[in-house]
């Protein structure tokens, strides 16, 4: 390993002799030691940004620090580079710490909704041919669906991508990972390479830090410089395959499973991607493999009462939402659709309204609430959604537990569904991430 650590600092022209002790590589400056090589990427190089770094730098016990900026700053123990100097020092003293086994396959799944039900879509598959699947997105790092590690993001930071990737190294035949637009843009998948990508969806999200969406689509494409192959989509996803064009490939389930959750169209489409990519990969699947397939946690789970149907959905953006209330309006058109719903906070507030539309152009009744509202106050988000609720009876209740015992209470006969956020065991107030499941509420009114 010092050898090749040597290379690269020749290579790069530095000579720091605190290279020497290090044995990891660190992003988070407040768990670095000094056995640690700490990258820092500055949001900007105003003074009150700079003089925050020195701040966390001056409180770090890092060995020696990588700093991403074009000026030149009086730091100890520093090596300070542009742009694309610092991410081809990150990819190769990360290949140099957490080298990555070249005969794993490795697939990348990207779209506004369905990555994770995809990449534990494709989990579940490989069981079956008894292989060993490393997954990693919204509900953490996790091996054959077991949780092995959790980041809190969709996408973890490329250092912390590459760490899980190897500690796990025997543990996996096929790594799938969620790519979300933050992580492409941010260029959290660094150098790596995939076997397959695949690409679920596209509707509005994250505008708050796009701006638009065709610069949210641009990104999204982007994807496709970590594959030589093309994107997979569903037979069924028309608009999307007219918007890559001749940059994509569609694939279509021959049989798809009789089952509630792979009724709805936008599960077919997860299904189709996951299947597509792993033919890509080599692996064929048939409808005895995928009738055997479960909804992943938080995703369409059904829980039965004596009077209601609770359905919890991580459904957050107005696609999504919109997808799930037609398909539930569908299936159940005999019995009354309610659904539960808020807007997280600090987050694009363009699609409260649409949220609130959406919802209301197919269920009987909405109750607006609580769902992660940060640091804005939750009566301010719901009064946003408001303005969206058409020809719908609806009415507001702040506590998101005590909005789903009262609907339970109040209705009878009743399809519940409970959209936003799914498997999450917390909401985030103020900065406190402060426990609470919308499964276990539901748990314990349908005991």
């Amino acid at each position: 390993m010092k050898n090749s650590l040597k290379k690269i600092l020749s290579k790069f022209n530095i000579s720091e002799p605190s290279f020497e002790a290090v044995e990891n590589l660190q992003w988070k400056a407040q768990e670095a030691s000094s056995s640690d090589i700490l990258f820092y990427r500055l949001s900007n190089e105003q003074d009150d940004t700079i003089e925050l770094m020195e701040k966390r730098l001056a409180a770090s016990n890092y060995g020696v620090v990588v700093i991403n900026t074009t000026k030149k700053l009086a730091i100890d123990r520093s090596v300070q580079l542009e742009d694309n100097e610092y991410f081809k020092f990150r990819d190769q003293l990360a290949d140099v710490f957490y080298p990555i086994d070249l005969s794993k396959k490795f697939i990348a799944i990207t779209g506004t909704n369905g990555k994770t039900t995809t990449v534990d879509i494709i989990s579940q598959l490989l069981a079956m041919k008894s292989m060993n699947c490393l997954t990693i997105g919204t509900l953490g790092a996790r091996i054959n669906r077991e949780e092995v590690s959790n980041f809190g993001l969709t996408s973890p930071d490329y250092i912390d991508l590459r760490k899980t990737l190897y500690k796990f190294r025997d543990n996996y035949d096929v790594c799938a990972i969620e790519a979300s637009s933050h992580a492409i843009d941010q260029l959290r998948l660094g150098s790596l390479r995939f076997n397959s990508i695949g690409w679920t969806s596209f509707s509005q999200d994250h505008l708050d830090y796009h701006h638009t969406m065709e610069e949210y689509f641009k990104v999204k494409k982007r994807l496709q410089n970590y594959c030589s192959n093309k994107f997979v989509i569903s037979s069924l996803s028309d608009e999307l395959s007219n918007c890559l064009g001749d940059i994509a490939n569609s694939f279509e389930c021959d049989q798809r499973p009789n089952t509630n959750f792979y009724k709805s169209q936008f599960n077919q489409v997860n299904l189709d991607v996951a299947l597509g990519c792993l033919l890509e990969c080599g692996y064929d699947f048939d409808s005895t493999d995928t009738e055997k397939l479960v909804p992943p946690p938080g995703r369409f789970n059904t829980f039965k009462s004596i009077s209601n149907l609770f359905i919890i959905d991580f459904a957050h953006t107005p696609d999504a939402l919109e997808n799930i209330c037609k398909e539930l309006k569908s299936a159940f058109r005999n019995q009354q659709l309610v659904c539960i719903f808020g807007c997280g906070g600090n987050r694009d507030k363009t699609k409260r309204a649409l949220m609130g539309s959406a919802a209301s152009k197919y269920c009987d009744y909405v109750i607006l609430t609580s769902d992660n509202p940060r640091f804005e106050v939750p009566d301010a988000i719901i009064s946003d959604i408001e303005k969206g609720v058409q020809n719908c009876k609806y009415e507001k209740i702040v506590d998101r537990e005590q909005a789903i015992i009262h609907a339970n209470r109040s209705f009878k006969d009743s399809v519940i569904l409970i959209a936003g956020k799914g498997h999450e065991p917390y909401i985030d107030i103020n900065g406190e991430k402060i426990p609470y499941s919308d499964e276990l509420v539901v748990k314990r009114l349908v005991k």
